[in-house]
């Protein structure tokens, strides 16, 4: 999984290993949590 972040636009995109994921307007201190919730949805993915 991978991520990028742009402090201009404050948004994170996250390459996931089924999809991508969008959030618009995050503070950096709420990466954790994006990255966090990405994780659950991965694994709550059915394959």
């Amino acid at each position: 999984m991978k991520f990028r972040y742009s402090s201009m636009t404050r948004t994170l995109i996250v390459i996931g290993e089924f999809m991508n994921h969008h959030f618009d307007n995050v503070n950096a201190s709420e990466i954790d949590q994006c990255l966090y919730n990405v994780l659950l949805k991965e694994g709550s993915w059915r394959k």
